[in-house]
């Protein structure tokens, strides 16, 4: 007679043999990432220049921001990881409360939530692109064990597209709106005009140059430390990327720069890309019921626990929060609310309109690219090895009826102060190759 290897019951081993199944699967699944990481460290080079500017080659375009993580990261870990700290809204866990308030606004805008989604939505690419910049973070951690982290121990792909849509519409967007609240739930750092940097940038037609060809100088303001310090590299893969430039700490490629066809820069503009909406939560039967069109839409709540550093150690605040179709909820008066929309935040793309900006060959090319208006702000000018010149005022405009004063807080129950889509990319104040030979902003 057989001896049985268990005693236990068959569905006991099933189960038993399901987990190491799944557990030899994971081990697996995870030598293989690693290997994958491995080979693509192995498969870039990083050339310093005489002023340390880090020069990076590989065969593919992930391969080259794997590179610029690892370069970015040797240079000024510390400022890389506070970017994402700060872009996924839990500085206050590291600075206590003086970081609250912008957490808070960080968590109102939901970065988390709409970049999660944005990345999960992402073409494969640009998926690849997110996910090599995290291996190159977390390569750079696994290879120098005296950096600590002080939270972030490992970065993850979707954090890359939160830090670019962190730096446009947390420190940017919401920044230029002049939004003027009275009584607001989840406050701003402003700025004080006597301090605040401003950018220049110039192009030059090649009738006005003594070298017979265009000339695009750029000349970004912007404060030497914190989430704003540029750090430059340069990128060339064998898929066609050649790209010298600057962008914040933590974006996976340049955002300003040149390649060997064209060249261009940004500064800050103030295009009218938002709105205040007043709410009405007159509804005694339901809390999260406000008017529209004679009748009730239901808002959105949820609570977001935020931790703070305390001298006590850390300590957790809850706070309610809630949107409309119109967007988050920024100030509440008794029954009355704020929401404010936001110009092409839910939508996203940063990433793929920068993206294809860097890989355009012409104008034409470059014009498409940021025929998106993903970019939500921000003037461009171009000039290219064509001798063309350009520039736009860029921002996503909504379309407005003229009835209404849309400088004050619109009603929002009403269908007429609606947005209409947005104005095209061709609509926008713009010159190309202006009769003066030249450009300045």
């Amino acid at each position: 007679m057989s001896t049985p290897v268990s005693s236990a019951p068959a569905s006991c081993q099933a189960i038993r043999v399901m987990v190491f199944v799944l557990a030899s699967l994971f081990v697996t699944t995870v030598q293989a990432a690693d290997a994958r990481v491995e080979r693509l460290a192995r498969s870039v080079t990083i050339y310093r220049d005489t002023y340390g500017v880090p020069h990076i080659y590989g065969p593919t375009d992930a391969s080259c921001v794997f590179g610029y993580a690892y370069a970015q990261a040797e240079d000024n870990f510390w400022q890389v990881e506070d970017n994402y700290i700060q872009a996924i809204g839990r500085a206050a866990e590291v600075n206590g409360e003086d970081a609250l308030a912008a957490d808070l606004l960080n968590r109102t805008l939901e970065i988390t939530r709409l970049s999660l989604a944005e990345y999960k939505n992402a073409s494969p690419h640009i998926r690849e692109l997110c996910e090599a910049f995290a291996d190159g973070l977390n390569y750079f951690l696994e290879h120098n064990p005296q950096i600590k982290p002080r939270l972030i121990a490992r970065f993850e792909a979707w954090q890359t597209i939160a830090l670019m849509r962190f730096d446009v519409y947390q420190l940017f967007v919401y920044e230029t709106q002049d939004l003027r609240l009275d009584d607001v739930q989840t406050a701003s750092r402003r700025i004080d005009n006597e301090f605040s940097p401003g950018s220049n940038m110039w192009a030059i037609s090649p009738r006005k140059s003594a070298s017979g060809h265009a000339m695009l100088f750029i000349n970004p303001h912007v404060f030497f430390f914190g989430p704003t310090q540029f750090y430059e590299g340069h990128l060339h893969s064998n898929e066609g990327w050649n790209i010298s430039g600057a962008s914040f700490l933590g974006m996976p490629f340049p955002v300003i720069g040149h390649n060997e066809y064209l060249g261009w820069s940004h500064t800050v503009n103030y295009p009218g890309i938002s709105n205040l909406y007043l709410e009405r939560f007159d509804n005694p039967r339901n809390s999260l019921a406000y008017a529209y069109v004679g009748g009730y839409r239901t808002a959105v709540e949820w609570t977001e626990i935020i931790k703070i550093k305390t001298d006590r150690g850390t300590e957790s605040k809850s706070f309610t929060l809630r949107k409309t179709h119109h967007g988050p909820v920024v100030s509440m008066k008794g029954n009355h609310a704020l929401a404010l929309r936001l110009a092409k935040l839910d939508e996203g793309g940063l990433i793929d309109e920068w993206y294809a900006m860097g890989k355009a060959r012409s104008l034409a090319e470059f014009k498409a690219a940021m025929a998106r208006l993903a970019i939500p702000m921000f003037n461009t000018i171009y000039a290219d090895r064509n001798g063309k010149i350009f520039y736009v005022y860029n921002a996503a405009v909504p379309r407005l009826p003229e009835k209404l004063d849309w400088t004050k807080p619109l009603d929002g129950s009403s269908v007429d102060s609606e947005w209409h889509g947005y104005h095209k990319f061709e609509e926008l104040p713009q010159l190309t190759n202006p009769p003066t030979g030249f450009l300045q902003n």
